[in-house]
């Protein structure tokens, strides 16, 4: 029974992983954009299930009988728990590089940065004018 279990998860993990790597970067927007999820979505999905997809295949392999490609594992683990722990600080709020990210989130975080700057300086602007009047 675990043999299918690992079978099915072999299947399904690349599928989701090329599909969590590719679609943020094919859309404009999202609903999800500015709340915790974006950052599962666009840092913590794509290693884990990378991730997931090397184990289950060893796994099904091992079950098997067949001979898993040593050289595979160590080739693919290393990166893809690098990865994982990059994920990890990023899901935390740690800046990351701009090639991790889609450009319609890069230029949408630059407006809303301009967006909040542009605010900061009409509050200031507007208590400098009321200690003015008094």
């Amino acid at each position: 029974m675990s043999t299918v279990l690992w079978f099915i998860a072999m299947v399904v993990c690349p599928v989701v992983t090329v599909w969590s790597v590719i679609y943020p970067r094919l859309i404009t927007d999202a609903h999800w954009y500015g709340w915790f999820s974006e950052r599962l979505y666009l840092y913590a999905f794509p290693p884990f299930f990378g991730l997931a997809s090397v184990v289950s295949a060893s796994k099904v392999f091992e079950a098997w009988g067949l001979p898993w490609p040593e050289w595979l594992e160590k080739w693919t683990i290393g990166p893809l728990a690098f990865l994982m722990i990059c994920g990890f600080f990023a899901t935390m709020g740690v800046p990351v590089p701009p090639f991790l990210t889609p450009k319609w989130v890069r230029e949408r975080r630059k407006q809303d940065r301009e967006e909040r700057r542009r605010r900061r300086r009409e509050k200031k602007a507007a208590a400098r004018q009321n200690e003015q009047i008094t």
